[in-house]
């Protein structure tokens, strides 16, 4: 008999309880929510708790009402340093579980969630490879791959290439994002990749896989039109069932939108300027060499961790200091390095973003508040800060690749004027 056509409630909830745990499925349901998510894992090889990688949050798309907000990426939510960092390294664990290496390869993350993540990946992967991420900013006589990222707020990426020399080789490109769904956005680069230099494998990897069987049999199907070889690396694989009062959530979204700027509470805010000595992308001064825009190898790798550790000196953090590292957009990976040269203070790591969630503060629900502002690198473009307010900071350092007039930070400067933080560094680099 069908368990919703059980009279005693108590017996119901009982039976309904112990078929999840049968079928590995995480059930999220909190009353004060108007929505509700059910998580079926069907892989999971290193035995992790899911629980501590995600939650859920509304986004304002009809199409797609939510997005798995990650707990430990460092880009909407705070987390530690290592965590993050620990991410990279235990999906290596999981690539060298499935296939052995070849002899060279391109390492390519995805902007801007995933920058950090390839990143990391690339620095514990133990082969010979170069890594790249994609980017959104544009520059002049640079020679791109561009391609779609098609179900994003931002689709257009450009990869510039042309300073890689494994990308010429015809072993493996290992591409590396937070989470992937349909798979379009893989398929869209490799397409590209194959038409200039094909390729023996292609490695996909990623915290989340929800990919269903015929998003994999898309895959199947280029194999054979491309020749190769597609493989999935994951931590997690499986699915998963939203479900919404889509009245309550309206309501949210409009209180959400239409919520008054905050005054200034703190007008004491102190604010000082740190300038880092890092090396600059060789033809164009504007971007640091290590972020791996233009692309970076072993040997760089080793110099972008040397530099960190002497340059750390510089960070000024007090044992009572509850302390920020705050990246922005791209910016994501130089900042965690920083962050983890102070294993033995209270330090908190994430960044600001394009990507436009939701806020609504209430117990169970991850984005509980929300600034704006115009983005450091392009100000066309709305930047949010989530939860600054929400953690009690005393210090944050607030990391800009680009090199800034003072004037051109203040109307980020104001938001921290509305949190517990005392005193804002601005690091930037020359």
């Amino acid at each position: 008999m069908s368990l919703l056509k059980l009279q005693d409630k108590e017996m119901q909830t009982i039976l309904e309880g112990e078929l999840l745990k049968k079928e590995n499925i995480n059930t999220n349901s909190k009353n004060n929510l108007p929505f509700r998510y059910n998580i079926n894992i069907k892989e999971n090889i290193l035995n992790l708790d899911i629980n501590n990688y995600l939650d859920l949050a509304i986004r304002n798309n009809k199409k797609r009402r939510f997005l798995f907000v990650s707990k430990v990426l460092g880009k909407h939510l705070p987390c530690r340093a290592y965590d993050m960092d620990n991410l990279g390294r235990d999906i290596v664990k999981v690539y060298e579980k499935k296939q052995d290496y070849l002899n060279s390869g391109v390492v390519i993350s995805f902007a801007e969630t995933g920058t950090a993540l390839g990143h990391s990946v690339f620095n514990y992967i133990n082969a010979n490879c170069e890594f790249i991420h994609t980017t959104r900013e544009k520059v002049q006589n640079k020679k791109s791959l561009d391609f779609l990222e098609e179900h994003s707020h931002a689709t257009n990426h450009n990869l510039y290439y042309e300073d890689l020399k494994f990308l010429k080789n015809k072993d493996e490109i290992i591409l590396v994002d937070d989470e992937i769904t349909t798979g379009n956005t893989c398929i869209n680069l490799i397409k590209k990749i194959s038409e200039l230099y094909p390729k023996k494998r292609y490695t996909i990897c990623s915290i989340l896989n929800w990919m269903n069987d015929e998003a994999f049999d898309r895959f199947k199907k280029l194999e054979e039109e491309l020749n190769c070889k597609i493989n999935f690396v994951y931590l997690f694989s499986g699915d998963f069932e939203f479900k919404c009062d889509e009245e309550k959530l309206e309501n949210i979204i409009k209180c959400s939108e239409n919520k008054e700027k905050a005054v200034l509470k703190n007008k004491d805010l102190k604010v000082y300027y740190t300038y880092i000595d890092m090396k600059k992308y060789d033809q164009d001064k504007k971007y640091l060499k290590y972020t791996g825009r233009f692309g970076i190898n072993k040997e760089d790798q080793k110099n972008l961790l040397d530099e960190v550790k002497k340059e750390s000196f510089k960070l000024h953090i007090g044992y009572d200091e509850k302390t920020l590292f705050l990246g922005t957009e791209e910016f994501m990976y130089i900042p965690m390095l920083f962050a983890n040269q102070f294993k033995n203070r209270d330090i908190y790591y994430h960044s600001t973003t394009r990507s436009p969630i939701v806020e609504f503060d209430k117990e169970g629900y991850p984005i509980k508040s929300k600034f704006t502002h115009n983005s450091l690198y392009n100000k066309n473009i709305v930047n949010y800060i989530y939860n600054i307010d929400k953690y009690d900071y005393d210090k944050c350092f607030l990391f800009c690749e680009l090199e800034k007039e003072k004037e051109e930070l203040k109307e980020i400067i104001d938001i921290f004027s509305n949190t517990s933080i005392k005193e804002l560094n601005i690091v930037m680099f020359k």
